[in-house]
């Protein structure tokens, strides 16, 4: 006995209603049930769709390779990501849905398991071997809000004034944020709860500039704690092909800010462009009273506003965070078998100039409609502006 019907089954289905087309739904279920020694009857619309959609299935020049109109779990398939798992588990290794898709990715490629239907480790999948095998996301123990929406309102009159008069393609914004490279998930999809390992703390600070418009994606400066870090084995960062630089605590600083608005300034001089740069109101936002800026105008978003009216905190920082992401999951799947033999904490340990190498990639892969729309979002440009519509060419 069997619950579902295969697609050989759908086909005999339909054969039987032309040689009898006076036969209801529910006549048609029974005879499935009887012919095809189902547990219960189809439904109606299981028969309808099987007569209605015959066509479009019986196309397909593989019909009889297929057992079901859907994929099919494969146990073995799914056993082996269970065990593997359950390892992860045993020794403490943080495991994220995503990891487990690209587990079971590899684990499909590697042994060339034959299923009767393409797998696709989707989302929906992964919802589905977790409630299955009694899953879930645990956390490993070991802005916005608070500011009123007068304040937020009249902060984005002040910026809807400053912008005016300024093309989208003129029109930048300025924010960092902070990487710990080498740090492990919070979260681990597991059975019970276990207990989290020592967090990295090894931190870089990254500013990202790009212009309202998405065509200006300003190359990423990194500041590190080290004036010459050992993995640049003796070479500069503009070797290795990086704007990096160091402070004592890997933070902005005022020196830095003024160096990079000078290098900013420089570069739009070049391109004899005069250009607006926005910036959290922080106090190391401030250029050197010998500074002179031809061909930028600074300007700090008010107080308190940011989570609200920054373009890259309305998004783009997070599309761009996803995207490093993405880049350590899959270096850490790589190495994952040789980790467990050793040190789990250092499943997530790359050098330095790797995760540089990440981050700069993964800025380059945020989608041009991804900043128009994260500009759109905050509402400091007119609607004259032409941000309306995100298909522009370009970074797609």
């Amino acid at each position: 006995m069997k619950a579902r019907m295969s697609l050989a089954d759908k086909h005999n289905l339909y054969a039987e209603h032309l040689k009898k087309p006076n036969a209801t739904y529910t006549e048609l279920a029974v005879w499935a049930m009887d012919a095809f020694k189902l547990i219960s009857p189809p439904t109606k619309s299981t028969v309808g769709n099987a007569i209605t959609r015959h066509d479009t299935k019986s196309q397909r020049s593989d019909l009889k390779s297929r057992s079901m109109d859907r994929g099919v779990a494969m146990p073995d398939l799914e056993a082996k990501v269970l065990s593997w798992v359950l390892r992860c588990e045993e020794l403490g290794v943080c495991v994220t849905g995503e990891l487990i898709r690209k587990q079971a990715k590899a684990y499909y490629d590697e042994y060339e398991l034959v299923t009767n239907w393409p797998l696709k480790f989707s989302k929906g999948w992964l919802y589905k071997f977790q409630r299955k095998h009694s899953l879930t996301s645990k956390r490993q123990h070991g802005e916005a809000g608070s500011t009123p929406q007068e304040a937020v309102d009249q902060g984005r009159e002040q910026m809807l004034e400053a912008t005016t008069g300024y093309e989208v393609s003129d029109v930048y914004n300025m924010d960092e944020t902070s990487s710990f490279w080498c740090m492990s998930p919070h979260r681990s999809i597991t059975r019970s709860r276990v207990p989290g390992t020592k967090k990295s703390k090894k931190r870089i600070t990254l500013a990202l500039t790009t212009n309202a418009d998405g065509s200006d994606l300003v190359e990423p400066l990194f500041i590190g704690s080290a004036v010459r870090p050992r993995c640049f084995n003796g070479q500069t960062a503009e070797d290795l092909g990086f704007a990096y630089t160091s402070s004592k605590k890997a933070w902005m600083n005022g020196a830095i800010f003024d160096t990079y608005m000078r290098s900013f300034n420089a570069r739009m001089e070049a391109a004899n462009r005069r250009v607006l740069l926005l910036v959290d109101n922080a106090s190391p936002h401030k250029v050197k009273e010998d500074t002179v800026l031809t061909n930028v105008s600074l300007k700090m978003l008010p107080s308190n506003t940011t989570a609200y009216l920054q373009p890259q905190d309305a998004g783009i920082i997070a599309s761009f965070k996803a995207k490093v992401k993405q880049r350590q999951l899959q270096n850490a799947l790589e190495q994952i078998d040789a980790v467990m033999a050793g040190r789990q904490d250092k499943l997530y340990e790359v050098p330095l100039v790797d995760a540089m190498a990440w981050a700069k990639d993964a800025w380059h892969e945020v989608s041009q409609s991804t900043i128009v729309n994260c500009w759109s979002r905050t509402g400091i440009l007119r609607r004259e502006a032409g941000l309306q519509n995100p298909r522009i060419v370009g970074h797609e």
